[in-house]
């Protein structure tokens, strides 16, 4: 949702509530000028991660779409074997 400055200024209490649900564009002589996103109370870092990651599934999201995990490990392999060879 896009606001003014202007209507932001009257109605804080209404966007910072209507922050909670949607990022709020304040804009400044109608371009977007800064943003009021949601405050997440649980910091990113003590979110639960899963103990052990047993699959490729459980970072999905985290990789880009166009990386192969084949590919990925065959590079480790090959550093690897790199370090053991002294290379």
């Amino acid at each position: 949702m896009q606001v003014a400055l202007s209507d932001l200024k009257v109605n804080v209490g209404k966007y910072v509530d209507m922050a909670e649900t949607t990022d709020v564009v304040i804009t400044k002589y109608g371009k977007p000028a800064a943003k009021i996103i949601r405050f997440d109370k649980e910091p990113w870092y003590s979110k639960k991660m899963p103990e052990q990651i047993t699959s490729v599934d459980q970072l999905f999201g985290t990789l880009p779409s166009d990386i192969n995990p084949e590919d990925i490990r065959t590079e480790r392999l090959s550093k690897w074997l790199d370090i053991r060879q002294g290379v």
